[in-house]
């Protein structure tokens, strides 16, 4: 390409496509557009790759060459030589859930947030270590990675933003302001300028890629991205093709059947010829058959792939068609440029030239053709010609998608229209002759005639879609006013992220603006980044508690939550986020909660979050008791846990006995708290275990008494006797029949006393050890500043509370158990006169023939009563602090209760 000159001879070539006369074409097909792509020429000249490899369409064929996109299933990105940041993990992090209800939709953000902030965190470390260049290229592969995955779905906002974010963070954040859109276009005219002049020559296709180079202002490229990003969401989408027709390739080949036939009517076609539906004045379909059907189809899919960037598939499927004639129209607009092909002969490569010279005559036919064809092929020549106002008037472009791909393309031809006239005028001035330049009253014309295309800048484009007067073009759906924010700039932006933060609340909302401004926030957060926002924190916090409390609602997708959390500052997401998890009631999605907080967050976190699960689900009135016992489950995943485990199980019994449920304490120590918690010695929670100790034993205690009670109601003191008629027995009868009354009497009355001995002993054992509790029963605390903490204090409350209901509480048990347990044995001996003995001694002796005296004996009644009297000295000891847990109400009812007592034993006594 050094020089331009030596190659003009090729102009007259028999090796170069025919030109036509009517319109200024090449009817070449072998053109090749990659070797000459902006895109592909800054990917071998940068250090910076990008998979520019076309996408397959929907029928599978690749992409054709000239149309460099960014894919979006690109699996790598390499920048320099820095390895890829998808090589990099952090250990103990899953993106792979177990749950299998889960919305796919859900886990593709969820793990597209996971691992941008893996990748961040590995990314951050480049720039701790001062390695400024490579953090600079993997931040911008990760951010490139995290939209990638968004926009995996063809999602049209996330593509946008790959577009940008690959151009440069200004890209993103441009400035939308009045006064540097002015600047803007006294940029462009200097641009211009200097692109068009010079002594070199160059082909239009240079000057066209100069245009878009590294060095061309940033707002060139990005327009010129934002072309690329609509033509590839266009392509992305699914297409009706035609039916396929015979080899032959035939044009209409139903009407050529019925003219072969010899059908000749005046309202269709008189032969085979390009024009000669026109020449049809009856308004009805011209064409025979289906082939009207299928000429509608054809065009239909044509105009989407010229509005997907695929021109060479929409030539492809007219030469299929039998109609190469519109496939040699509709090439007009590429640019001249000198290619090569292969020489068969001698297997050299051959320069060639290619394209059109004379592009902007080209474009004022098209304009022509769009006034006086109809329906989808004036829509195409409308596109083609970057006819805006025919275009956007159009019904097969009456879409918000077609709208700004209309305004898009006709600013983005527009600059390089005027960049072509330009260069072409250059030319005339200096009597240099390049094919096509000697139209300048065309290239006016022309450009007279797309003048409103100059005025044209991102905001006035929003501007004209949003006062169109059809409604779908006018862009009034969130998503697509999210686009037109990012198309316009910081402004629009800014604008949008804060009027729809606070409003969002349909889920897809909800989840794509959280998304959006946790990157942008993200962005805001580097050095030197030009992102800055105010409140955008503030903004950022709002929407992740709103999307957490939307995924907790959802059992299936509460297992997303956790990476969302990490986001929040600490101390907010530990007020808000174990509320959340209150609802999580099965163990293995606790489980696997906690494995993913421990994976995320920094150690010690996750323990903080399971506490205060466990609190508020203690403290919260609306659960039942089986649901706070089973709040434990959430600390009982590891052995490092258990000591912390102890310490809220100990609260929940402490709480059960001030609400006066002992059974259920009992149970849930027994049913719900794990034995292997229960048995953990832990260092550094002695007090814990002690209280453990402590509670455990008054649980026993309290069951021993209940078992006594139980034990007292199943057993009578008094025995049915013998309804016998021994009147009319003999005197050896009636020895007999009393001897063996006796015997049974005996029998019954031991067995009965040693089932009440047996749980008058139990009960008295455990009450007496609670009385007996080494240092005294919950005595945690002498003096109250030794409390520290809000918990401590609390505790402490709890404990204090606990000794003075419950100590009492223990000694009166035990009281009832001796008296009780006395008047049974009592009435029991009594009962017993005169069939065992005549009086209580006799029939003591006999019941316990080991009997000593009556205190000696559990069978008597001052046995129990001794016992009884015995709490007087429990209650007096120093060594148990049992006094200090009376008040004067309590204490008044013990001491009468010991005035009773000893009134009872003088009475055993004497007896």
């Amino acid at each position: 390409y050094a020089d331009l000159s030596a190659q003009l001879e090729s102009w007259t070539s028999p090796k170069v496509g025919k030109l036509s006369s009517n319109w200024g074409i090449y009817e070449e097909d072998a053109v090749q557009w990659m070797e000459t792509s902006p895109l592909k020429k800054r990917r071998d000249s940068s250090t910076l790759s990008i998979d520019v490899t076309p996408p397959k369409s929907p029928g599978g064929e690749d992409s054709a060459p000239g149309t460099p996109i960014m894919s979006n299933s690109a699996k790598k990105l390499t920048i320099g030589q820095v390895s890829p940041i998808d090589l990099m993990e952090i250990p103990g992090i899953s993106t792979a859930f177990s749950t299998s209800a889960a919305n796919d939709e859900y886990r593709l953000y969820h793990d597209a947030v996971l691992r941008f902030l893996q990748s961040g965190h590995a990314t951050n470390q480049l720039a701790i270590l001062g390695e400024n260049e490579s953090y600079s290229k993997n931040q911008l592969m990760v951010d490139l990675e995290y939209l990638q995955t968004l926009a995996g779905g063809h999602n049209a906002l996330w593509s946008l933003l790959v577009k940008l974010r690959s151009l440069g963070l200004d890209a993103i954040w441009i400035d939308d302001a009045e006064a540097t859109q002015s600047e803007q276009q006294r940029h462009l005219a200097e641009t211009l300028k200097k692109l068009s002049s010079g002594d070199k020559l160059h082909t239009h296709a240079q000057l066209i890629h100069s245009l878009y180079g590294e060095t061309s202002p940033m707002f060139f490229r990005r327009r010129k991205a934002l072309l690329e990003w609509l033509q590839e969401n266009k392509a992305q989408k699914n297409i009706k093709l035609p039916r396929q027709v015979s080899s032959s390739q035939t044009m209409w080949p139903d009407s050529t059947k019925a003219l072969k036939r010899g059908m000749n009517r005046s309202d269709k076609v008189q032969s085979i010829h390009p024009d000669a539906p026109f020449l049809i004045t009856e308004k009805t379909q011209p064409l025979f058959g289906e082939d009207g059907k299928n000429d509608k189809d054809l065009l239909q899919a044509c105009l989407h792939y010229i509005l997907g960037g695929r021109l060479d598939k929409a030539t492809e499927l007219c030469r299929a068609q039998g109609q190469p004639w519109r496939a040699a129209v509709w090439q007009g607009g590429q640019p001249f440029m000198i290619g090569t092909i292969p020489n068969k002969e001698n297997r050299s490569m051959v320069d060639i030239t290619m394209g059109n010279p004379c592009r902007l005559v080209w474009k004022a036919q098209c304009r022509k053709l769009a006034q006086v064809t109809v329906d989808e092929e004036a829509a195409i020549y409308s596109v083609l010609a970057n006819d805006t106002k025919t275009a956007l008037a159009s019904p097969f472009l009456r879409s918000w998608e077609s709208g700004l791909y209309i305004c898009v393309s006709s600013m983005v031809e527009r600059l390089e229209d005027e960049l072509l006239h330009l260069y072409n005028a250059q030319l005339r001035k200096s009597d240099r002759v390049l094919p096509g330049n000697n139209f300048e009253q065309e290239e006016l014309d022309h450009l007279l005639a797309t003048a409103n295309a100059a005025m044209f800048d991102e905001r006035s484009i929003i501007n004209t879609l949003a006062s169109s007067p059809y409604e779908e073009v006018q862009g009034k759906a969130i998503y697509q006013q999210i686009m037109m924010a990012f198309i316009q700039g910081k402004a629009a932006v800014i604008s949008l992220l804060r009027s729809q933060c606070s409003q969002s609340t349909e889920e897809r909302i909800l989840r794509t603006m959280t998304h959006l401004i946790f990157f942008i926030h993200s962005l805001s957060e580097r050095s030197g980044s030009p992102v800055k926002m105010e409140c955008l924190e503030i903004m950022k916090t709002d929407c992740i508690l709103r999307y957490l409390d939307h995924l907790a609602s959802r059992p299936d997708l509460v297992q997303f939550s956790v990476v969302y959390a990490s986001m929040l500052p600490t101390d907010t997401m530990l007020d808000i986020y174990p509320r959340l998890l209150t609802k999580v009631q099965v163990p293995s999605e606790r489980e696997e909660l906690w494995e993913k907080m421990k994976g995320i967050f920094e150690d010690g976190v996750d323990l903080r979050i399971l506490k205060s699960i466990v609190k508020i689900m203690l403290a919260d009135k609306d659960l039942n008791d089986v649901q706070k016992c089973q709040s434990i489950g959430w600390l009982s995943f590891t052995r490092d846990h258990y000591g912390e485990a102890l310490n809220c199980a100990n609260a929940m019994v402490r709480q059960l006995l001030l609400d006066g449920k002992a059974h259920v304490a009992v149970e849930f120590l027994w049913e719900y708290f794990p034995r292997v918690v229960q048995s953990e010695e832990q260092e550094g929670f002695v007090s814990a275990r002690r209280e453990r100790d402590a509670l455990q034993i008054y649980l026993e205690a309290n069951e021993a008494f209940e078992e006594w009670k139980e034990c007292m109601t199943e057993c009578p003191s008094q025995c049915k006797k013998s309804d016998l008629d021994k009147s009319k027995f003999n005197a050896l009868e009636k020895e007999v029949a009393l001897s063996m009354e006796k015997r049974q009497l005996v029998e019954e009355k031991q067995k009965l006393a040693e089932k009440i001995i047996d749980a008058a002993n139990a009960a008295h054992c455990k009450l007496d050890e609670v009385l007996t509790f080494d240092g005294g029963w919950l005595r945690e605390y002498d003096d109250e500043y030794d409390v520290e903490t809000t918990d401590e204090k609390q505790r402490a409350q709890e404990l204090k509370q606990l000794q003075s209901e419950l100590i009492p509480q223990v000694v009166f048990m035990a009281h009832n158990v001796y008296d009780e347990t006395a008047t049974w044995m009592k009435n029991m001996l009594e009962d017993a006169i005169p069939i065992i003995g005549n009086n209580e001694k006799e029939v003591l002796c006999v019941l316990d023939r080991n009997a000593g005296d009556s205190s000696s004996t559990p069978f008597a009644p001052l046995y129990w009563l001794r016992y009884a009297e015995g709490l007087a000295e429990r209650v007096a000891s120093e060594e148990y602090n049992v006094y200090d847990c009376f008040g004067q109400k309590y204490l008044k009812t013990f001491l009468g209760f010991m005035e009773d007592v000893t009134i009872r034993i003088l009475e055993e006594s004497a007896s």
